[in-house]
């Protein structure tokens, strides 16, 4: 034993040895470069090639190298990343507990450690008050103390073994006190440190135990600083370690890269920027180079350039991926979860039948059962816009009441989910779980990736995520809350075959040493290529220093030598916009220091070009107004609503009454002052049908009060939402009875309300010795009938302004809504009133009750009737029903796209010969 532990105390630590690669090197020959270094220096070396390990910076370099190995002649080296090495090699012998002692330290995941963090800080008094207090606030902490715990627990992963508790213990010192300017950050952080200190051993401790012939790491992009511990305690036991230099050591990186010759493009705009990177992608696959790297330095423009490369036919792979949250699993999962909710609504509810899958149990509606169940499903939506949730089914609708019943069913399935209110996050994905292979079970569910994805993401399989999170309470806003976290931060990568790729879609740090035919960079301007992120808030960067991590001049530089990295490729093209907005762009900074260290080994600077965009010439298309006809096709009755849309713009009518078009009522809306106004129509009629029925009435003000009440109960509205409602009921009731006093003592009295009628017009056609009828449908608010001369007056409720209301009376002719209710009592009974009067009656004016009178009511009436008749014939005999385009009426007008209004500016005269030529850039030939 004594001899063995002379033997291990007389190893001589064995130096790091280093191999420069030229920067020159493009990566195509790059690989067959590092393959021949590595095997000559374990040959130089005596080492066994099969027993030495190559480690490089990330996965998508495996290919290449591997490639490269496998085409030397004998016996090749292991080829990994640390994490798949580590995959590779079992756990150690204290796995378990190792994993028990860190079991409440960070896990890694976003999600997962907010919830952790969320449980810490909720102990300490003051910061659950502040929770209360300002929520949004409290959340940003969360995230800002999962940050800065993940960060310190990488960092502490890049220590060896038995220095690790020394470099906590400086973390420890090297933070700042509580107290003072920052002291809640201070404090925030060194919460951060005291849970970053309970994680468990990282992964990589278990490669220390391997004993390769030979360490040898591929530095790209800055070094790595598990691999560099790996190095160095394999050496300091006399291991042979080498490390494959491929970034330059000089303080400005860029002088290595000097005689690179990337292509410079700029173009206009955004969306000339997008088009002109399309274009050079589609030009490249064209000429043989794919597949081509479209680096995601903008995410909002690469997603323009995706679609106009999926326009040309392309194939795309997008390898930085995109939230799992937008795909279709996720979205159907999170309408079920959303409708479970307490007060979740028809839209809610909809969502979740929509989202149901074909194999739903028999009988259930689901979005891909047929036809039936999508008619069904049409039926129910139909219904509660018209008609609320609330409101049962017809009798003779089969369709109808089988999605009611339906819905009846999965409510009942949802508010058991909700049941109880809190539970254990794992209580909740256990029920998630169960609600998802009930309603999502299918295909879909089972084999989709994305559906894969949303699972693995949320732990349904398993349904536990580690054993101090899964008893953690939470209300089912909270679970939904986190579920829609972890779909946020969660990314999916569609899988498709590699040799089918034409165009990948990859960040900047993943796209270096890469051999792709060409790359394409859009966003080389300086507010996108060049700018670092931020560090963690919770963490100084004196703090940073002291402790090894990355601060922001390390960071830089890193990111300055994954950018120098990319210049080795011969085919590269930085393309960047002038103007975004209204701000003017210029290169970026890294743009820039490359020009300048050109200038230094004396080379003529990169000239930057225009892009080139291929136009094509459209013929010009000039939208004139439309004029349908609608001879064949005209109603059979007619409302005042559609009389005075007729005589403010013939199409809207057309659109409208003709065509039978109208927006779809929104589902769920908070009352506004068309709600309200309804509430007190039905309260008056209510009150006024009891004065006249003689029901006794001993407090007319809270009589009134009470019945509006009742009505805004019976029309199943939220009483928060009426606030605005009943809070000015008793002022509106003294105001009314204030008003009708006088009227009464002039010998005016309620007749009757909400009074439908509908006669019918006779219309003389002359030419065609013919007779159209033409029904009038209206309902008058209400009709008062004078005692002493039976004299009629009309009233129509408003609760619009008093000024608007003047308006529509200041020109009787143009009035249409009193004139259409005295046509139809003109036709109804032309006999029985010998002076018929009409009038608005402003019901919200803050003064009180003010009535608008309409002069001589009868007149416009029969003036209305005549121009009814003529309009008629008229468009019987085919007259357009054009669009005016003219007036306030199109500022509202929901027809307004149909018609086209705004693109009328284009004319003839535009162009010679009543041809105007437009102009259309082109992704592909």
């Amino acid at each position: 034993m004594g001899s063995a532990t002379l033997r291990l105390s007389m190893v001589t630590p064995a130096p790091i040895e280093s191999i420069d690669i030229a920067q020159s090197l493009a990566p195509t020959a790059l690989w067959p470069a590092v393959c021949a270094e590595v095997l000559h220096w374990l040959d130089a070396r005596g080492l066994q090639r099969r027993d030495a390990i190559v480690l490089l910076p990330f996965a998508e370099l495996l290919p290449p190298c591997r490639q490269a190995f496998a085409l030397a002649a004998g016996w090749l080296p292991r080829v990994e990343t640390l994490r798949t090495l580590a995959d590779t090699v079992g756990p150690d012998a204290d796995a378990n507990a190792s994993a028990a002692a860190g079991q409440d330290g960070p896990s890694g995941d976003a999600a997962i450690d907010a919830l952790i963090a969320d449980h810490w800080l909720a102990q300490v008094p003051a910061l659950r008050q502040w929770r209360g207090r300002d929520r949004a606030a409290y959340e940003a902490a969360v995230a800002a103390v999962v940050q800065a715990a993940q960060t310190l627990q990488r960092g502490a992963a890049g220590q060896p073994a038995d220095a690790r508790a020394a470099w906590w213990q400086q973390a420890n010192a090297s933070l700042g006190g509580t107290e003072g300017p920052g002291a809640l950050d201070v404090a925030l952080g060194r919460l951060a440190l005291q849970w970053a200190q309970l994680s468990p051993a990282p992964a990589s401790d278990r490669l220390a135990a391997l004993r390769p012939a030979a360490w040898i790491v591929l530095q790209a992009g800055g070094e790595d600083l598990v691999a560099e511990a790996l190095m160095r305690q394999a050496c300091a036991g006399g291991s042979a370690c080498l490390r494959l230099q491929l970034d330059t050591l000089s303080p400005e990186p860029f002088e290595a890269a000097a005689n690179s010759q990337p292509q410079l493009l700029k173009a206009a705009t955004a969306e000339d920027e997008a088009w002109a990177c399309a274009r050079a992608a589609v030009d490249a696959v064209e000429h043989g180079d794919a597949p081509v790297a479209l680096i995601a330095q903008d995410r909002l423009l690469v997603r323009r350039v995706r679609a106009l490369l999926e326009r040309t036919g392309l194939t795309v792979a997008d390898e930085s991926g995109w939230a799992l949250s937008t795909t279709r699993a996720a979205a159907n999962l999170m309408a079920l979860l959303r409708a479970t909710r307490g007060n979740a609504g028809p839209d809610a509810w909809l969502d979740a039948l929509k989202a149901l899958s074909a194999r739903a149990p028999a009988g259930e509606i689901t979005a891909d059962d047929g036809d039936d169940d999508h008619a069904a499903l049409d039926e129910l939506e139909r219904h509660w816009r018209r008609h609320g949730p609330l409101a049962p089914a017809g009798s003779t609708n089969a369709l109808l009441a089988r999605a009611i019943n339906t819905w009846h069913w999965h409510r009942a399935q949802w508010q058991a989910f909700s049941a109880p209110a809190r539970q254990s996050l794992q209580a909740w994905l256990q029920a998630t779980a169960a609600l998802a292979r009930h309603a999502l079970y299918g295909p879909a569910w089972l084999h989709d990736p994305a559906a894969i994805a949303v699972r693995a993401a949320l732990r349904l399989d398993h349904t536990t995520v580690r054993s101090d999170v899964d008893a953690l309470p939470m209300s089912l806003d909270d679970f939904l809350a986190w579920v829609e976290s972890v779909l946020e931060q969660a990314s999916f990568i569609a899988p498709i075959a590699p040799d089918a790729v034409q165009v990948v879609i990859t960040p900047l740090a993943r796209a270096m040493l890469r051999p792709f035919g060409a790359i394409v960079l859009p966003g080389a301007d300086d507010q996108r290529l060049g700018v670092i992120a931020a560090p963690p808030s919770l963490l100084p960067e004196p703090l940073l220093r002291a402790l090894g991590l990355a601060d922001r001049e390390q960071r830089e530089r890193r990111a300055t030598l994954a950018f120098v990295q990319l210049l080795r490729h011969p085919r590269l093209l930085l393309l960047r916009r002038t103007v975004d907005g209204s701000e003017h762009l210029g290169p970026s900074l890294w743009l820039q220091r490359l020009q300048v260290a050109r200038q230094s080994a004396g080379l003529p600077r990169l000239v930057e070009q225009p892009a080139a965009l291929h136009f094509r010439s459209l013929p010009a298309r000039p939208q004139s107004p439309p004029q349908p006809t609608a001879a064949q096709h005209l109603p059979m009755s007619v409302s005042a609503s559609a009389v005075e849309a007729l005589r403010a713009c013939p199409y809207r009518f057309f659109a409208r009454t003709v065509l039978g078009l109208g927006e779809a009522e929104e589902l769920e809306t908070d009352p506004d002052k068309r709600d309200y106004g309804s509430l007190l129509h039905d309260a008056l009629q209510r009150f006024h049908d009891e004065r006249r029925d003689g029901v006794e009435q001993p407090d007319p003000v809270q009589r009134l009060v009470a019945l509006a009440l009742a009505a805004a109960q019976a029309a199943g509205l939220e009483p928060a939402a009426l606030l605005p409602f009943t809070a000015g009921l008793p002022a509106f009731a003294r105001h009314y009875l204030e008003w009708l006093a006088p009227r009464e003592a002039e010998g005016w009295h309620y007749e009757a309300g909400e009074v439908d009628l509908s006669p019918v017009l006779h219309i003389v056609d002359a030419a065609q010795s013919a007779t159209l009828d033409l029904t009038l449908r209206g309902r008058i608010d209400r009709i008062d009938r004078q005692r002493s001369s039976a004299d009629s007056q009309l009233i129509d409720y408003k609760t619009g302004s008093l000024s608007s209301l003047r308006d529509k009376v200041k020109q009787p002719l143009e009035d249409t809504q009193l004139a259409f209710y005295a046509a139809q009592l003109l036709l109804s009974a032309p006999q029985t009133s010998p002076v018929l009067t009409a009038g608005y009656v402003a019901l919200d004016e803050r003064q009180g009750i003010k009535e608008v009178g309409h002069a001589k009511v009868t007149d416009s009436a029969e003036a209305l009737l005549g121009g009814l008749a003529t309009d008629w014939l008229r468009m019987r005999r085919g007259t357009p029903l054009q669009a005016l385009g003219d007036g306030p009426v199109c500022d509202t007008c929901e027809a307004r796209g149909l018609c086209r209004r705004d693109h009328w500016t284009v004319t003839a005269s535009t162009a010679p010969g009543g041809q105007a030529n437009a102009t259309e850039p082109e992704a592909g030939a």
